[in-house]
């Protein structure tokens, strides 16, 4: 998705300065620029004291890195920059994709052929999810196996994901049909629907109106709570541009008359379901509870330590483990709130800025849509701020931003905004009300912006590629003290070169340091390891290990601290807390090591 984004963004760069095309500022581009420099501001090394002013609590983890490797380096605001880099890229090519949009949709006709599609192809997805949905088990697109734990609705593992894609496309639907009704005389019932049938519009407003129909009818029976609320909520934001507008009251109708059969056809397939799925909702003794709950509470925590900087953006499941109150083996990625996740990753200061790129977007485009006269333009503006608003409002209870295709189709649906409140349909109508950028130093600029972001995009995605084909060769390997000499060194070379490809991969430089380490080279494997542990100094696994190879080197301080570490940062892992009692009975300190020997029994009792 990324590199193809790239790339279509380089051969429209090279077309607009080859014929001279004009380029349209963006709103709200400039929140963006700075969201991605805030990213970047984030991974890049600063002063100690700079770290400990602006985050107390990055500079405690970070600290505890230079304790334990007796290091003097400086540090990055978030606590994983790998994490960080993949979401610059991921959100640098949302902008990309943004700008892109916005400057092929300013012409009316890639416009209107676009809106078009996405009727196509809402319907036709929506159509083979419920087949899907009702004729297989746990099979995505027909023919992959998903988990068994796993709710499939079309080409997503994940229901609510599906349900907030479809979710966006249904107010855009929705707002041409009601454009496209066929307009008829007062007549009789029989003479209306003639008349209705013998018009050009009729075909394509039957065909609009299905795909509008299977788009709703697929969200509901995708069973996703949030996405049916936020969808009924969607509704009535349309419902109100509808009678801010004061559209034709035949409209009104048509708009009641859509939710009247999407209640008749989700009553076919069954409102038992549904029901049930909201009633899962209470707990035993009939009280309301949600897992969520606990992921937001301990949300709130990461947010209280991060507050202004934030942990950093991609780092949520970093840091999480840290700070949950509930000790578990899930492993977490997302707050389930997208707002809770932003701020835990990019704090206030990153909350904000995104804050005011929706209310730029918002702004801009309501104020020129206010003075529009173009119905199709009033219809598309209405559903596309309704679709915006719609997974917006979803993202109070997941995090389908933080999904690639979600969160593309959300930048694609805010060019649609922009577009359709200011592009022209009618003949007489200026081609487009966004102001041209006419300077030349402007345009050269971001053309040359583009173009570097996309290849740095495609060259660290083809680094990935590569540092995975070499890793895969000896992920599997079980290493032990009776392992070959040359199996050791042909790993340690293996990892070498992963490494090489993808040196912001910590995993790929912590095999190489325990390679190392079993040919006796303790220098060079110290050195891997405090490499590691730079880039991702959160890892329990590598802080342990790290742990027993300071303990060798008779380093018991500082082993103490990496012990230590190792089972605050991870403390559902009983392999640690042993690793640690057997540490502290070899040292003679029983009482110490007796206890956190219970306390691993009491964890697991397969260390018995």
């Amino acid at each position: 998705m990324e590199t193809l984004c790239g790339l279509a963004c380089c051969f429209f760069v090279l077309h607009t300065v080859k014929n001279k095309a004009p380029l349209y500022a963006v709103p709200g581009i400039i929140p963006l620029l700075i969201f991605l420099f805030y990213i970047l501001f984030q991974l890049i090394p600063l002063p100690p004291a700079v770290v400990a002013f602006l985050s107390p609590e990055a500079f405690d983890i970070h600290q505890t890195h230079r304790l334990i490797t007796d290091t003097d380096s400086w540090m990055p605001l978030s606590v994983n920059i790998k994490a960080g880099l993949s979401e610059f890229f991921r959100y640098s090519t949302y902008v990309m994709f943004y700008i892109l949009t916005v400057q092929l949709l300013s012409i009316k006709g890639n416009l209107q052929a676009t809106v078009l599609t996405i009727v196509l192809f809402g319907g036709i997805l929506a159509f083979s999810s419920i087949l899907q949905f009702y004729l297989t088990d746990d099979m995505a697109l027909w023919f992959r196996h998903t988990p068994t734990n796993s709710i499939v609705v079309g080409p997503y593992a994940n229901h609510n994901h599906y349900a907030g894609l479809m979710e966006m496309m249904f107010p855009i639907v929705l707002g041409l049909f009601l454009f496209y009704r066929p307009r008829i005389s007062n007549t009789s019932l029989i003479k209306g629907i003639a008349e209705i049938l013998s018009q050009e519009k009729a075909n394509i407003h039957i065909l609009i109106g299905t795909s509008a129909l299977l788009i709703i009818l697929s969200i509901f029976i995708s069973l996703s709570r949030g996405a049916m609320v936020s969808t009924c909520l969607s509704l009535l934001i349309f419902s109100f541009f509808l009678m801010n507008r004061k559209i034709s009251k035949g409209n009104t109708v048509l708009l009641i008359g859509v939710i009247l059969m999407t209640a008749l056809s989700i009553g076919w397939f069954g409102w038992d379901q549904i029901f049930e799925r909201f009633a899962k909702l209470k707990n035993t003794q009939g009280i309301i509870y949600e897992s969520r709950l606990d992921f937001w509470k301990d949300s709130l925590d990461i947010i209280k330590h991060f507050t202004l900087t934030g942990a950093g953006i991609g780092a949520f499941s970093h840091i999480y483990p840290l700070h949950r109150s509930i000790v578990s083996e899930r492993f977490l990625t997302h707050a389930h709130n997208d707002y809770l996740e932003l701020l835990a990753e990019g704090g206030v200061i990153g909350f904000t800025i995104v804050f005011c790129f929706l209310a730029a977007l918002f702004y801009k485009t309501y104020k020129t849509f206010s003075a529009r006269r173009d119905a199709i333009s009033i219809y598309l503006y209405m559903g596309s701020i309704t679709a915006l608003a719609a997974i917006l409002l979803h993202s109070f209870t997941d995090f389908n931003l933080h999904i690639g295709a979600n969160g593309l189709w959300f930048f694609f649906v805010a060019g649609i905004a922009v577009t359709s409140a200011n592009t022209g349909i009618r003949k007489q109508s200026q081609a487009t009300r966004l102001s041209p950028v006419n300077s030349g130093i402007t345009k050269t600029g971001a053309g040359l912006a583009i173009c570097a972001v996309a290849v740095f995009s495609m060259a660290y995605h083809f680094s990935n590629l590569m540092g995975l084909f070499y890793y895969s060769h000896i992920k599997n390997y079980t290493v032990s003290a009776g392992t070959p000499l040359p199996t050791i060194q042909k790993i340690k070379k293996t990892a070498g070169f992963a490494s090489r490809f993808d040196p912001f991969q910590a995993e790929y430089l912590f095999m190489a340091a325990n390679m190392t380490w079993f040919m006796n080279d303790m220098k060079p494997s110290q050195d891997l390891f405090h490499s590691s542990l730079y880039l991702d100094p959160l890892n329990s696994r590598y802080l342990n290990r790290y742990a027993t190879f300071l303990a060798r080197q008779n380093e018991s301080e500082r082993a103490e601290i990496a012990f230590k570490k190792s089972m605050q940062y991870d403390q559902s892992n009983p392999e640690h807390t042993f690793q640690y009692a057997a540490w502290l009975l070899s040292k003679k300190d029983n009482e110490q090591g007796l206890s956190y020997l219970k306390k691993t029994l009491e964890m697991d009792g397969k260390f018995m």
